[in-house]
Order: C-alpha cells, then structure tokens, then sequence
C-alpha cells in the first residue's frame, strides 16, 4: 500500500517502547499461592481449564503471544511463539517453549483446529487475551489480590527458589539475552534447559506442604 509512496524507510523503527508498560511485577504469587492456583485450575474442565493449564504449565508465557499460537506452530513437544515486546520497527523474535506431558495434555483438550490453536470458533479468531485472563482470576477467586500477570513472575520466583539460573528463567520467559556473545554467538537453543525447568516447576506444582523432607540428625 505505500509503495506508491515512495517509502523507504519504516517511521517506527526509531520509537522507544514506552518503558511504563514494561515494568516488572513487584507482587509475584508466593509458593503457596502458585500451589493453591494450581490445585484450582488442575481438573477444571472444559475448554478454559486446559487454556488456564497450558498457560502455566509453559512457564507462564506472555498471555498476548500464547493466545496467537497458530496450529503450523505446533508439534508433538514443543511450541513457536513469536515475542514483539520492546521491539519497535524489528519482527517478533521465536522463541520455542518445550511441552512437557501434562502441558502437551492440555493443549490436546483445548481441541486445537483451524488456523489458531487457542480459539472458540474452530480456529477462525484467538482467544482474546482478556478473556484468559479473566478466566484465571475467577479460578483463582481465594487468592487476594490476585491478577493473572502475577502468574508469571511466580513462576520466576519459584523456579529462582529451586536453584535455576537466570539465564535459563530468561530463556524459558523470553526475557531477552543480553551481550554481544549472547545473542550473536550462541548457537544453543536450550531447549533441554527449558524442558527440566518446567519438569522442575510441575514437580513443585504437584508437592505438598507435608512432603518437605526433615532432616534427621544422627543421634
């Protein structure tokens, strides 16, 4: 359309991003609260209890590139996102998110079909973001102040608790990667990595409280 325009140059390619909407959640769910969250969404049936289980069983993905999932996108244990945050006048980078069993479980029972994979119209249009959202607040109903964005900064949190790395809690969120070395030398797609830190995280869904192990001190 603006060929005939003469335009070379994308005007867009020197905007910042507007870094108010780029701030980190400061109230992350606490360990108990991602538990609680889990055991709330865990059998809930239908279409809404597999989005929900997905979401979090990914590692708690941006919910505006999850909902875009298309279906060519998708293969028997991973799947492609594409994240355009911070990145004015650039093409969204892919990041791939491995499926561990029961997140590739949850995508089979949202029934994917057509172009979109996360959809109520047979894959025509996405599920709105809002609309997940929406769904995990009312799963999450006991948990006070609870807002879906605190989902994802409580997978950060407990994956930090349980000794992974921040470069691979960055890989697995697509934070980014910084340095020179980082983003143009490594070749490793960490798929592995992010694969045991969601192995990691479900393990931890799954505990309870009372299978904390107490050391014994010899008498």
């Amino acid at each position: 359309h603006f060929k005939s325009y003469n335009v070379t140059h994308n005007p867009a390619a020197d905007t910042e991003p507007d870094e108010s909407q780029n701030r980190a959640d400061k109230h992350p769910l606490t360990a108990a609260e991602m538990r609680q969250y889990w055991q709330g969404i865990k059998a809930l049936p239908g279409f809404n209890g597999a989005v929900l289980r997905l979401h979090l069983l990914t590692g708690g993905q941006r919910i505006e590139q999850l909902v875009n999932l298309l279906n060519v996108n998708v293969s028997g244990d991973s799947i492609l996102l594409f994240d355009g945050k911070g990145r004015p006048g650039k093409p969204p980078r892919p990041h791939t998110v491995p499926l561990i069993p029961a997140a590739a479980a949850a995508l089979i029972d949202c029934k994917p079909q057509g172009q979109f994979a996360l959809s109520t119209d047979g894959g025509k249009t996405h599920l709105a973001a809002t609309t997940l959202s929406a769904w995990a607040v009312e799963a999450a109903v006991d948990i006070s102040g609870f807002q879906a964005k605190r989902i994802r900064s409580g997978v950060e949190t407990v994956l930090a608790s349980l000794g992974l790395p921040s470069e691979i809690r960055g890989r697995l969120q697509s934070h980014g990667v910084a340095g020179v070395q980082a983003r143009h030398y490594d070749g490793h797609d960490y798929l592995a990595e992010k694969r045991r830190a969601l192995e990691s995280l479900f393990k931890f869904l799954e505990r309870k409280e009372s299978d904390k192990v107490v050391p014994i001190k010899a008498a």
